[in-house]
Parts: C-alpha cells; structure tokens; sequence
C-alpha cells in the first residue's frame, strides 16, 4: 500500500504522543511523491526532551512500524545535525533539509 502524507501523519500521531516527540518529518520517495509499494517510510523524529535513549528507540521503531504497517527507517534531528565527515554525509543532509514534510508537530 502507498499512503498518502495525510494518512502517514494519522498514523503516526498517536506514536508520537506516547513517545513525547516534538516533530516528525517524512523525507525520501514519500515527501516526494515517488514512494510505490515497496517502499519503506523515511521519517526525522525531533526527540527534543523526549527523554528516549538507548533501547526506547527500538520501542519507538517497533511501535512505528506497527502503525504504519510497513518497514520504517529513521534519525533523529540531533544525528542528522552532527558533524559532517563525508562530502556524502553533507548531500544527504541537504536532501533531508529540502525535501522533508512535517506530519506531526506538538501543539
């Protein structure tokens, strides 16, 4: 299945709000219209004072997974704003920053 934003931010709420996340963003083919069956949800979650470390991120994952049905991949804010030490890592960065979709946001 191929959702659309609004369905991915649905989804995604209640997962967000369990896990006190300030935001989080779709990037990839989904923010950009080209995701297809196969693809897997690439989200930036800004944890912000969340208070996840460690092993609660593979909570997060897990339950992440489990609402959108379909295999997920993502970073956190903090890990994408870390120091660049491939040219590689600085494209990414930028592609990130230009294509990602804000889905949820803490009121």
């Amino acid at each position: 299945m191929v959702y659309t934003l609004e369905e991915i931010s649905r989804r995604v709420r209640p997962v967000a709000e369990k896990y006190k996340l300030k935001a989080v963003y779709v990037f990839g083919s989904y923010a950009r219209g080209e995701a297809n069956e196969d693809s897997d949800i690439d989200l930036l979650i800004d944890d912000t004072n969340s208070g996840l470390r460690g092993l609660a991120y593979g909570g997060l994952c897990y339950d992440l997974e489990e609402a959108l049905e379909k295999e997920i991949s993502f970073l956190t804010v903090d890990s994408l704003e870390g120091p660049c030490r491939r040219k590689s890592d600085v494209y990414f960065r930028e592609n990130v920053s230009r294509e990602r979709r804000k889905i949820y946001a803490v009121a």
